[in-house]
C-alpha cells in the first residue's frame, strides 16, 4: 500500500468512526465534578465512571490517529532513501516559492542535479553502492543548503534544490559552491573509493515565471552543460578537471582492449 493510500484510509476510518465527537463528549465530561461527589446511586456512579474512561480512551485514540495522519503525511512528500523531499513535495514548494514571488516580489534560483556515470556505479558495485552514493549526496546537498531552500530527490539520480529569497549573485554562490563540492566528492563503499560526477542546469525564477517554464529552462541548461563536457573530452589535450573517468569505465575500456 502507498503512503497516499494509507493515508486517505486513515482519514476515512477517523471520520468513520466519529472519533472527533467522542473527544468532544470527553472535554464536556471532564469539566464535571468528580464522579464520586455526585449525589447518584452507586450503580450510575459506576456507569458515569465507565463512561468518562471510554471518553479519555477515545481522547488518545485522536491523538494516536493524528499522529499517524501526520507521519503519513510527511511519507508522501519525502524520498525515503536520502530523505529528502520528494518530486510531490517538491513540487508544493515551488507552487509555494512561487506564489511568494508573485506576492512579495521574491527571486530565487533552481538548480537541477543529475549524476554522470551513474549506471557504471551500479553495474559495477551492485545497487546497494548506488544507493549508497544516493543517500551520501542527499546528506550533503542537505548540509549544504540553508533552512529556507528545498532539496529534493526528483528521480532517480537527478535532484533539484530550489534557493529561495535568493539575489542572483547569492544564488550564483551557492551553485558553484555545490558545483565544486559534487564533482570533487569521493565516497567511500565497503573498501571502494567511488567518486562523484554530476551536472547542474540553473534558470532564476521571479515574479510571473511558471514552474514548467523554470523546469524546461533548467533541464536545458543542464544537458546543454553535459553535451559542453563531452566535446571537451573527445577533443585533443587534457581531459577537463570536473569530469574524471569513473573506474567503471576505465574497466570497460580495458576489457574491450
Amino acid at each position: 500500500m502507498s503512503a497516499s493510500q494509507a493515508l486517505k484510509q486513515a482519514i476515512e476510518q477517523a471520520e468513520q468512526n466519529q472519533i472527533t465527537d467522542c473527544c468532544a463528549i470527553s472535554e464536556r465530561l471532564q469539566k464535571l465534578p468528580e464522579p464520586r461527589s455526585w449525589k447518584v446511586d452507586p450503580a450510575s456512579k459506576e456507569l458515569l465512571e465507565e463512561l468518562l474512561a471510554l471518553a479519555a480512551e477515545a481522547e488518545q485514540t485522536v491523538a494516536e490517529q493524528s499522529k499517524r495522519i501526520r507521519y503519513l503525511e510527511s511519507l508522501s512528500v519525502t524520498d525515503e532513501l536520502t530523505g529528502l523531499l520528494n518530486r510531490r513535495g517538491f513540487d508544493a514548494e515551488f507552487a509555494r516559492a512561487l506564489a511568494r514571488a508573485d506576492r512579495s516580489d521574491e527571486s530565487g534560483l533552481l538548480v537541477l542535479c543529475d549524476l554522470d556515470h551513474f549506471k557504471a556505479i551500479n553495474d559495477t558495485y551492485g545497487h546497494l553502492a548506488g544507493d549508497a552514493v544516493l543517500s551520501a549526496i542527499g546528506g550533503k546537498l542537505s548540509r549544504n543548503t540553508r533552512q529556507c531552500d528545498a532539496v529534493a530527490r526528483i528521480g532517480g539520480d537527478e535532484f533539484a534544490i530550489l534557493f529561495t529569497q535568493s539575489d542572483p549573485d547569492t544564488a550564483a554562490r551557492l551553485t558553484n559552491k555545490l558545483d565544486k563540492m559534487l564533482n570533487t566528492l569521493v565516497i567511500n563503499w565497503n573498501g571502494h573509493q567511488i567518486p562523484v560526477s554530476a551536472s547542474l542546469g540553473v534558470d532564476s525564477y521571479g515574479p510571473g515565471k511558471t514552474a514548467d517554464t523554470v523546469m524546461f529552462l533548467a533541464d536545458r541548461s543542464l544537458y546543454a552543460r553535459k553535451n559542453k563536457i563531452r566535446k571537451m573530452l573527445a577533443a585533443p589535450g587534457k581531459p577537463s578537471r570536473r569530469r574524471r573517468k569513473h573506474p567503471a569505465e576505465e574497466s570497460s575500456h580495458l576489457a574491450q582492449s
